[in-house]
């Protein structure tokens, strides 16, 4: 009995399910996080290269991505206060994103401790009503 190359490719398929490629991980893009983002802070214009490394760390933990294309209230929350705080968990540890691009400063209309709030000397004026 001979068996054609089609037929032999089809049956090594369904005898070797294990020689099937592994599918694709899905993948969510830093447009498509900065979009979640911007719906879920309110904020249009977010930080790029912080979003990125909130999302890099994000993607870190295993099945991520389809999470973030469906995101859940509790993964929605940690975006938010990842954004807010600047803090944001990584497999069980609390890391520091971002200090000054905090959205809670803009929010509050404060400069971030430890920068400028203005030209020199600026700290030693009277507030301004």
């Amino acid at each position: 009995m001979q068996l054609g190359r089609r037929a032999f490719i089809a049956a090594l398929g369904l005898v070797t399910p294990w020689f099937r490629a592994a599918p694709q991980a899905q993948s969510f893009s830093l447009d498509d996080f900065l979009a979640l983002s911007s719906r879920l802070t309110g904020y249009t214009d977010l930080d790029r290269q912080i979003g990125g490394t909130l999302l890099n760390n994000l993607l870190a933990a295993p099945d991520m991505a389809a999470r973030l294309a469906r995101p859940d209230a509790t993964l929605e929350r940690d975006l938010i206060v990842a954004w807010y705080t600047g803090v944001q968990e990584v497999l069980g540890e609390a890391r520091v994103v971002t200090q000054t691009g905090a959205l809670q400063w803009r929010a509050l209309g404060l400069p971030a401790p430890g920068q400028c709030a203005g030209a020199f000397g600026t700290w030693a004026k009277p507030p301004q009503p």
